[in-house]
């Protein structure tokens, strides 16, 4: 059996929805009303599915910087930072390109043969990457960490067989927020019994992998059950076309990563493991705040990449009301965290005295939401339907150099000059591929 996703509707109602093309004026209105309380089932399913999901590292970073201390808390900031990273490569933007195959019309009858692709893809990826990490934190880092770095790489693992993507791809949205939600709360609970005291550091991070591996198992028992796996079914060709398409996305992605998580992993290795523990938590907040955001993000690209393939015109239309209820959001989240950042960074410690800067750095990174967020439309979803992935390549690439030169200039590494490095580099982003979008659109 085959489940086939619905067609596109609208976003939040009128906002950026399409109405019904019934010619009597109460099928059209009950046309519209199923179409809008049906996306917005959809979209408070995925909220509470990704809530769980921006839950779990939020209430991670709390719980290890109030039991582990600053300083211990800096040593699993660089894990699971560097941990992070090393995901966007072995993702290698196979996620994005599968939701595009999945609603292709070569590949729509059988989209189940674009999960099973894409998983054996990530793992070509995953497996020599692995190896390649463990053997380089083993080599370079305390022996006393070695715990830490193969439960890194099991992450990894788990990270490269996750199939919350395809559930999207597909509008299933219940089955992942059951995923998301057992996942977590799960986490959580072994958080909470076994990270108690400053020693309990290698327990953070296998509570961190732990997490990881229950989401996978839980979603591919969830997708048996709902027999939409079929049977495992490679193709040589669409394997080439998805390593191809990939190896356009993969440079930009990565160097999206660097400014963030790679931007963390870099102040592990130079800075003092407080400055890393502090930029990491503002991070962490606006992460949260990302989150969300997400349901929004998730389900207008599934609904835009199918408006796309049958519209480009009416894909423009739909994508301008996306971004202008993204930007209404955005400020709104960005203003409260501004708000309170002092508050959350003293809850977040549960110190008097939170690490200086905390606030302020929690400040800094929330103001740049609306441009971050506004790259991310521009950028991953737009520019690659377009199949503009070299400019996305070369814009990433970019900013990626002049975050690490101006992180890098400064004489004292603070998690200040991190954050002003990091929003210097996301507004090229923001300004760089609104002109590449412009254009291409101006060519339609």
């Amino acid at each position: 059996m085959h489940t086939q996703p619905p067609a596109p509707t609208g976003l939040v109602g009128a906002a950026i929805g399409a109405s019904g093309t019934d010619t009597s004026e109460p099928s059209r209105a009950q046309t519209l009303w199923r179409k809008v309380s049906a996306t917005a089932m959809k979209l408070g399913e995925l909220a509470a599915a990704q809530g769980a999901v921006s839950m779990f590292p939020l209430v991670f970073a709390v719980l290890c910087a109030r039991n582990l201390g600053p300083a211990q808390y800096g040593v699993i900031s660089f894990y699971t930072a560097l941990t992070a990273f090393l995901c966007l490569f072995v993702e290698f933007g196979f996620d994005s390109i599968g939701v595009r195959e999945v609603h292709s019309s070569a590949q729509r009858a059988h989209p189940e043969q674009v999960l099973w692709n894409v998983a054996l893809a990530k793992l070509i990826i995953c497996v020599p990457t692995c190896a390649v990490t463990v053997s380089a934190l083993l080599a370079t880092r305390s022996s006393s960490e070695a715990s830490l770095s193969f439960a890194a790489a099991l992450y990894l693992l788990a990270f490269a067989l996750e199939p919350s993507w395809y559930l999207r791809a597909l509008e299933l949205t219940r089955p992942a927020l059951m995923v998301a939600a057992i996942s977590r709360l799960a986490g959580v609970g072994v958080l909470v019994a076994v990270v108690t005291a400053e020693d309990d550091l290698a327990a953070a991070m296998w509570t961190y992998t732990f997490v990881a591996w229950a989401s996978t198992a839980i979603g591919w028992a969830l997708m048996h059950r709902l027999h939409v796996l079929g049977k495992p079914r490679f193709d040589a060709q669409h394997l080439r076309a998805l390593f191809k398409s990939g190896s356009e996305l993969v440079m930009g992605n990565l160097s999206g990563a660097s400014i963030s998580n790679g931007g963390i992993a870099v102040l592990g290795a130079i800075a003092d493991p407080v400055v890393t523990g502090t930029a990491n938590m503002a991070l962490r907040v606006r992460s949260a705040a990302l989150g969300a955001l997400a349901p929004i993000l998730q389900l207008g690209f599934v609904r835009l990449s199918t408006v796309f393939g049958k519209d480009r015109r009416a894909a423009v239309g739909f994508g301008r009301r996306l971004f202008y209820l993204l930007m209404a959001a955005t400020v709104v989240l960005a203003l409260v965290i501004i708000a309170c950042a002092d508050q959350i960074a003293a809850l977040a410690y549960g110190l008097p005295q939170p690490p200086a800067a905390a606030g302020s750095v929690v400040r800094l990174l929330a103001a740049s939401l609306p441009v971050h967020v506004a790259a991310l439309l521009f950028g991953l979803q737009s520019l690659t339907l377009f199949e503009k992935e070299r400019a996305y390549v070369v814009i990433h690439v970019i900013a990626c150099a002049l975050f690490f030169g101006l992180m890098l200039s400064f004489d004292a590494h603070t998690s200040l000059h991190y954050g002003w490095a990091l929003v210097a580099a996301e507004s090229w982003i923001f300004l760089g591929t609104g002109l590449h979008l412009r254009k291409a659109v101006k060519a339609l």
